[in-house]
């Protein structure tokens, strides 16, 4: 980890820390627990798990340790959370693909997310954002569909992993302008990021965190952002929707999850030190810098997230425009 995030860390712990606060109620936890990451270290979804093991490791008093388990866009991650022995002392946080596209998305996934894992509370949400390299032939949305208009088959369009929501949000964007785009899935958002700003690829669909200080820069551009408002960080980049796509909206979300039979009370325990978290300033003021949006939801709430989530993929995999791997 790198020395800049290790700072921020520590710094959310002793701030938790210094509360008083402890698990009293029962013998969990008695040891150190893992938090599965899904996706390589520097991405947001390694990131936001970091500070979730910080987080839990300030409350609960032992140390709550992050293994990185990426591939297969996540569903190695998520069956390992699904053999996972449900006693507390593994869960996952992850965007939404392994916890709930993957179900439509890949052809044998060794886990059902409806079934195998338990809801504990989405972290937080923030739009995707469709960004070009320097050298993209389009410096807009619209330009981004004339040119494929112009050029069929030739538009690429990089996502961190099949089934992501830069994977969906273009699928769709495809969709609505009528137009044929290649998605290019890479193995999370570091290498996708490094092959953008070598010109390697020409667009990318991702969360918006890694590529916020590279547009300042003028390094990559910004063309939009899939949520239906503009995002705080970039309020220059506009919405899909603003560029002719009238009610689009594609946020993301990255949530903290459990395998199955997971003990209700362990479970509202993790949901209760999240929501803690989520309701400092210290907090809303590091996941706003990222580009996201707080949340904290309840389990039943995330349960809805999911099912809905997974229902708004599978027509576009019935119609051929998601191709499951």
């Amino acid at each position: 980890m790198k020395r800049r995030e290790f700072m921020v860390l520590g710094g959310t712990a002793a701030m938790l820390a210094s509360s008083g606060t402890a698990w009293a109620a029962g013998k969990w936890p008695s040891k150190s627990a893992v938090v599965i990451s899904a996706y390589p270290p520097g991405g947001t979804s390694d990131i936001i798990t970091r500070l979730v093991a910080d987080v839990l490791t300030a409350k609960f008093g032992q140390q709550f340790v992050v293994e990185n388990h990426a591939g297969a866009a996540g569903a190695l991650a998520g069956g390992k959370l699904a053999r996972a022995v449900p006693d507390g002392y593994t869960i996952m946080v992850s965007g939404s693909a392994p916890i709930a596209a993957n179900k439509v998305v890949q052809k044998n996934l060794a886990y059902d997310p409806q079934v195998d894992f338990t809801p504990i509370s989405i972290v937080a949400e923030s739009p995707a954002l469709l960004t070009a390299s320097a050298s993209a032939p389009a410096k807009s949305l619209q330009e981004l569909v004339a040119y494929a208009k112009a050029n069929p088959g030739k538009v690429n369009i990089g996502n961190p992993g099949a089934g992501t929501k830069g994977h969906i949000a273009a699928a769709i964007i495809g969709q609505m302008a009528g137009v044929e785009i290649n998605h290019v899935p890479y193995k999370g958002s570091p290498p996708l990021l490094a092959d953008l700003l070598g010109g390697h690829i020409h667009f990318a669909l991702d969360a918006p965190s890694n590529y916020l200080q590279h547009i300042r820069e003028a390094k990559i551009r910004g063309l939009a952002v899939t949520s239906p408002k503009r995002t705080g960080e970039l309020p220059e980049v506009p919405t899909v929707a603003e560029q002719g796509f009238k009610g689009y909206d594609q946020t993301l979300w990255f949530g903290a999850v459990g395998p199955k039979g997971m003990p209700a009370d362990i479970v509202a325990a993790i949901r209760g030190a999240i929501k803690e978290w989520i309701d400092t300033p210290a907090a809303k003021e590091k996941l706003t810098s990222l580009g996201l949006t707080p949340v904290a939801n309840t389990p039943d709430e995330m349960r809805v997230s999911i099912q809905r989530e997974i229902e708004s993929i599978r027509p576009l995999v019935e119609a051929g425009l998601v191709q499951p791997t």
